[in-house]
């Protein structure tokens, strides 16, 4: 896919690992009250930038509707790009909080009635209740063209003030059994039995699988034996079951330490690429 520069107040241009999430995302907010303890939004000096525990409008912004009108003239100038690439929500908070959802749902309405393709990225369960989100009365356009992803670790304990994970796969079920397309993050990879158990888990109701490593720890962190074995299973599981999964670019460089290149690429050949096409040898260096 050609490349793309956007740089408005709230659509933009991903880069790096955001990248592998949406080419084009869209952050109204920043701030996450989550608190879950491996978060890039918590460490260093981005964690002042990114707002921390604290949900606040960014500063761009007078209020909601003012970042919904921007947001609209932005997805405008730019329409024909995002009918290709499509926008997520979003990389700097939460987009299902009570705090960010009302807005959220707003720009996901005008994406729907301009063929804009989104996606969505939550660790909260509870908006499917949400009356404005009532999955029943939720149109068949916007079930063709959201696509709502959960992340899912398998453990509680890192992401205290989140939904738990077994909420946030019966939330995707929901969905799924109403219509809607879903997908899983799961990332970070905290250790791989977890892993395993939130795939299963999830299997009956998840499209879509994203597999990335925890940010941050040294090498040695991930058992190469215990890896490979673990990827190789997950990936030929998730394809059994009619599945997809696309392997970060972390999991795979940990997948090449664990394979000689013949077998690794044969572990690939089951797996797609970021953009949802099967995966080429070439995209090694060419995504």
């Amino acid at each position: 896919m050609e490349e793309i520069k956007i740089n408005g107040k709230a659509i933009y241009t991903t880069k790096g690992a955001a990248r592998e999430y949406g080419r084009v995302g869209c952050n109204f907010y920043k701030g996450c009250p989550h608190e879950c303890s491996y978060c890039y939004l918590k460490r260093g000096a981005p964690s002042k930038q990114l707002g921390g525990n604290v949900v606040q409008l960014k500063k761009c912004f007078k209020d909601d509707g003012d970042a919904l009108e921007v947001f609209c003239k932005e997805a405008r100038k730019h329409a024909d790009v995002l009918k290709k690439t499509g926008v997520f929500f979003s990389f700097t908070t939460d987009p299902m909080l009570l705090e960010t959802r009302d807005l959220t749902l707003s720009a996901i309405n005008y994406c729907i009635y301009n063929d804009i393709p989104v996606k969505v990225l939550t660790k909260e369960a509870r908006f499917v209740n949400y009356d404005r989100f009532m999955v029943n009365h939720i149109s068949n356009a916007f079930k063709e063209m959201v696509s709502i992803g959960f992340t899912l670790t398998g453990c509680d304990g890192m992401e205290p003030k989140a939904s738990s994970n077994y909420d946030r796969i019966q939330a995707m079920r929901l969905l799924h059994t109403n219509g809607f397309k879903t997908w899983a993050s799961i990332e970070p990879v905290i250790d791989w039995q977890r892993t395993r158990m939130v795939v299963e888990m999830s299997l009956d109701c998840c499209d879509h699988y994203k597999i990335g490593l925890r940010s941050g720890v040294g090498k040695d962190y991930y058992d190469l034996v215990q890896s490979g074995y673990f990827i190789e299973g997950l990936v030929k599981t998730i394809a059994i079951h009619g599945r997809t999964v696309y392997l970060k670019e972390s999991t795979r460089k940990l997948l090449q330490r664990c394979y000689k290149e013949d077998y690794y690429n044969h572990i690939l050949s089951f797996t797609l690429d970021m953009d949802g096409n099967n995966y080429q040898k070439e995209n090694e260096h060419g995504e």
